[in-house]
This record gives structure tokens, C-alpha cells and sequence, in this order.
């Protein structure tokens, strides 16, 4: 099934996509998302995304956080996490993935394993998709939310923002190796 998706991916992995999801990404991540978080700032002010803490954070301080928000704001934070945070780690998940395959297709075969770099996207949203769950968990379990399911949205955000990283340093080398390798080639 893995190779069949990356078959898949490393097929439509061409300029014309790559171009077309990055630019959505960069839509969702410069245009949407910081909407949305004025949006929530609006009505819970002093109170940042818990999702947005980089590379991740104390579970306590989730909790604490959890607590600080308004009653609107918690609602929003919610309706965010099952709508925007939904859509957008599916697009930059995709963007990130057809960028790397498309980067590292002259070099990628099943055989090596810069075949199987486009699936640290796939894990990074999924480890997005685990936070954003623990989050909206956290919200409904206002006022008192476990710290364990706290200690696993930190963990899962180490992931994601671990992932991010790596997903971002494979884009890059993927594009060197792309641009500096045969000029006649492309």
C-alpha cells in the first residue's frame, strides 16, 4: 500500500502541482490561519494557540492554557481545530510531499531509501492530526483538563514540528539535487 501511494505521488509529483499546493500553502499558512488566530486573539486575548508553541511545550502550560481561554474563545479554538486545522495540514502535507518527490525523482527509486523521503509529510500530519485531537479533547474537558492527554498533544507536537523540519530540510536538498544536477534535464 506504501509503495503504491508514493507510485501515486512520485506520478503526479510534476512543476505545474508542486507549484499550484505550495502556493496554497502559502495562502493557508501567510492568509488563514493568521486570520483565524486574530480571530481567536479577538475574543481570548493573551492567549496563543497551543498548537502554534514551537518545537512544543509543557503540558502543564497547555492546560494552563486551556484554562485562560474565554468560553468564545475555547468555542472558536475548537470550530478552528475541526475546520481550518483540518484542511491545512492536508494541503501543506501534499505541498511538502510532491515537493520532496518531485525534487528527488531522478534520484528516487523503490530500491534507495530517497524513495521514501516524501512520507515525512504523511507522518507529520498525521502527528498534526493527533494534536489537534488532544487539543479539542483538552477544550471539552474545560475546566479541568488531563494532563494526560496534555503530555500527549506535547508529544505529538514535537513530532509534527520535528517532522516539519525535516520535511522542509528534504524539500530544500530535493530541490538542490534537482537544479544543480544534468542542465539539460529538467
Amino acid at each position: 500500500m506504501i509503495k503504491k501511494l508514493l507510485s501515486l505521488l512520485y506520478q503526479k509529483a510534476v512543476g505545474r502541482n508542486v507549484i499550484i499546493l505550495m502556493a496554497l500553502d502559502l495562502l493557508f499558512m501567510l492568509g488563514v490561519m493568521p486570520w483565524v488566530g486574530k480571530k481567536l486573539e479577538a475574543v481570548s486575548p493573551d492567549a496563543l494557540p497551543i498548537d502554534l508553541m514551537i518545537p512544543t511545550y509543557p503540558p502543564k502550560l497547555a492546560v494552563q492554557t486551556v484554562q485562560s481561554y474565554t468560553e468564545a474563545g475555547r468555542a472558536l479554538y475548537q470550530k478552528i481545530e475541526l475546520t481550518a486545522d483540518v484542511i491545512y495540514p492536508i494541503i501543506y502535507g501534499l505541498a511538502f510531499a510532491c515537493c520532496i518527490a518531485w525534487g528527488w525523482s531522478k534520484k528516487a527509486s523503490p530500491q534507495n531509501w530517497i524513495y521514501y523521503l516524501p512520507l515525512i509529510p504523511v507522518f507529520t500530519v498525521l502527528a498534526d492530526f493527533l494534536e489537534n485531537t488532544c487539543i479539542v479533547i483538552l477544550l471539552n474537558q474545560y475546566p479541568e483538563p488531563s494532563l494526560s492527554w496534555a503530555t500527549l498533544a506535547a508529544i505529538a507536537s514535537g513530532l509534527k514540528w520535528t517532522g516539519a523540519l525535516l520535511s522542509i530540510t528534504a524539500m530544500i536538498g530535493g530541490l538542490f539535487v534537482r537544479f544543480s544536477g544534468n542542465k539539460g534535464r529538467r
